[in-house]
């Protein structure tokens, strides 16, 4: 309807453009309507929120469907509770002609004002352009629930509104203060393995997405998506859901248990929340963790389970010429260059405690208007990223852009820029190791020493001479978004967590399972992307700069057990995981994926609310309850 509007208002008296602006619950910027500036939605609510905690983010856009650009005189918040409410925007002083620009607004509600209303007021070009949208929202003291689902990633809310769906009372928590997880935080160019599969929840959000950008081939289906937009379909479907209470921002601290039973989590606002089931949906596993089911980090050997492609790698060059591996080229007493380590590897088959690489997904626009230019990071020293400096003038052919940044293309000029594989890039190899059972302290050092490093790259590409000057010259088009991750000034929220702790339940899926030589009687959906592991060393082997990590393979799609959510029945018997399943590191290299991930998560929700209602453990769930479950809610379990 928007892009109808675009064209037939320039021409629209005002009473006709007054009716569509009705129909589709539009708010106009009162005066004079040459500027033809757009509103919506005209009013927002708030789900109830936890006191003392966030709201899931709402976002207002204006749009300017007029011919000249529209002055914005002013936007700020008014009314007695206005303390309430928080108010991000990428809008500036002008909005160009048929441009958008949003406001992000939160609710913090508090025990002094536990309900709340206000406005925010935008002021046009004159005071005769003035919009006022209502604001209201409730805050919640209620400490027990149904379901407490830990964790707003994609997981955890197809599990919050799976549950709500079949009429459980949820609690969603989260330390972040953004819904959506990764998909929300610049995991804008989806991994995904067949339309096919992707069935129930998943589909609503991304034929939600396919809708917002009016079918255009840019979203691919829905699955090319800018942050904002996704954190803003997440944040719909969760508002959809009044059995859904929302408290972001808040950390579990630990976990009470009698006997196999959790009885409730101590969060780091200092309150007790009980339920009778819980979901742990982090990247971390934190939940899961405290609640001291086993676990492991790393990768196994390749006699545990009996998987080829299990443990250490052989290292092999990086790249297809040497690189030397000295300070001094040729001189082992000059030490090593920066983020080449000495070759400790145990044998190949071996397990190991090492992680793949994390990074962050980063959102940059090509857009001039719409770019904040990188910042350069304190202390750089371009020695740290000689080993980029030595490719870009070794190798043969020469690297080409987009070894030097990957990126793809999202809607609106903007693109997802991830790692280039296999070659030393915005992956901080081995500088990840104490994140999965590190303190939010220790984690939050390393996402800091992530951004200085990708920073640094970056500064390493637009300057140093040897890097090609075409390259140079496409990366310097590029910028952050000013009008993304608006309260942290253009850099993603989250590190790209890509795997951390993985549960050791009663099944383990494994690369046998990929390979479909298992038996699966209790499928509750379909996996199939490629075994995708990143760098685990980059180091020194006989003084040539080498790689170690599991080139995986491309497996058809395969059914996911239910089993693999479940803990073992001797360690708890009301626990859901649908992210750090019970999954070997070659099987969690597939399933690692948020589409995966959110399959599980629908899974997780809908087996708890099961659990519920059959007094049973979630060990204990009829699976042909569940699979009928699922499939009336239009899952797909079983391979095409």
């Amino acid at each position: 309807m928007r892009d109808k509007l675009l064209l037939l208002k320039r021409s629209m008296s005002f009473a006709v453009l007054s009716s569509l602006i009705a129909l589709c619950s539009c708010q106009s910027i009162t005066g004079s309507f040459i500027h033809e500036a757009i509103i919506t939605p005209s009013s927002v609510h708030f789900p109830t929120t936890l006191i003392g905690s966030q709201s899931i983010a709402r976002s207002v856009t204006i749009s300017n469907f007029g011919i000249v650009p529209f002055k914005i005189g002013s936007i700020s918040l008014a009314g007695a509770d206005a303390e309430s409410f928080h108010i991000f925007t990428s809008c500036g002083t002008t909005l160009r002609a048929t441009a958008s620009c949003y406001i992000q607004v939160t609710f913090s509600p508090t025990l002094k004002v536990p309900t709340a209303t206000a406005s925010i007021e935008i002021v046009g070009d004159s005071a005769s352009a003035h919009a006022s949208i209502p604001l209201n929202g409730a805050g919640s003291t209620e400490t027990s629930t149904d379901v407490l689902v830990y964790g707003a990633t994609p997981a955890g809310v197809m599990a919050a509104v799976a549950a709500a769906q079949h009429g459980k009372h949820v609690l969603l928590m989260d330390p972040e203060k953004h819904a959506g997880g990764i998909m929300s935080n610049g995991l804008g160019y989806s991994d995904e393995y067949g339309d096919a599969i992707i069935g129930g929840l998943p589909r609503i959000f991304y034929n939600n997405v396919y809708e917002h950008y009016h079918h255009s081939t840019a979203s691919r289906n829905g699955q090319n998506f800018e942050p904002h937009v996704a954190e803003d379909t997440f944040d719909a479907m969760l508002a959809q859901h009044p059995e859904i209470t929302v408290a972001l921002g808040t950390s579990l601290r630990s976990v009470e248990k009698t006997g196999t039973t959790i009885t409730g989590v101590n969060a780091s606002n200092g309150a007790v929340y009980t339920a009778k089931e819980f979901v742990d949906a982090s990247y971390t596993g934190d939940l899961m963790a405290a609640a001291k089911v086993s676990y492991t980090v790393g990768r196994e050997s390749t006699s545990q389970y009996g998987e080829p492609l299990a443990g250490v790698n052989v290292p092999s060059q990086m790249g297809n010429r040497p690189i030397d591996a000295y300070v001094v080229p040729g001189n082992p007493a000059s030490g090593l260059i920066a983020h080449v380590k000495p070759d400790t590897l145990r044998p190949p088959g071996s397990a190991d405690s090492s992680l793949q690489g994390y990074n962050y997904r980063l959102c940059l626009s090509s857009d001039p208007a719409n770019q904040i230019p990188f910042e350069v990071p304190a202390h750089y020293d371009a020695k740290e990223y000689e080993l980029l400096g030595r490719l870009a003038t070794n190798l043969k052919p020469s690297l080409t852009f987009p070894q030097y940044i990957d990126k793809h293309g999202v809607p609106n000029n903007k693109f997802d820029w991830n790692n280039t594989r296999g070659i030393f890039s915005t992956d901080e190899v081995g500088y990840n190791s104490a994140y999965p059972d590190g303190s939010l302290e220790v984690r939050q050092k390393i996402a800091e020493e992530q951004k200085r490093y990708m920073l640094g790259y970056i500064h390493f590409i637009l300057t140093d001479p040897r890097i090609p000057a075409s390259v140079q010259t496409s990366a310097r088009a590029l910028g952050l978004c000013k009008d993304e991750f608006l309260d942290n000034a253009g850099w993603p929220n989250q590190i790209y967590v890509r795997e951390a702790r993985r549960m050791v339940g009663a099944y383990v899926a494994t690369q046998h399972d990929l390979e479909r030589t298992t038996s699966v009687p209790d499928s509750i959906g379909v996996g199939g992307y490629n075994s995708d592991d990143h760098l685990h060393h980059i180091l020194n082997v006989k003084g040539t700069v080498s790689h170690e990590f599991n080139r995986g393979f491309q497996p058809k799609p395969y059914p996911i057990s239910y089993r693999i959510l479940t803990p073992k029945e001797s360690e708890v018997t009301n626990l859901l995981v649908p992210v750090d399943v019970s999954a070997s590191h070659i099987a969690y290299d597939s399933m690692r994926v948020e589409i995966t991930y959110m399959i599980m998560g629908q899974a997780a929700g809908t087996a708890a609310a099961l659990a519920i209602e059959g007094n049973t453990s979630v060990q204990g769930v009829s699976y042909g309850e569940l699979s009928s479950r699922l499939l009336n809610d239009g899952a797909v379990i079983t391979p095409p």
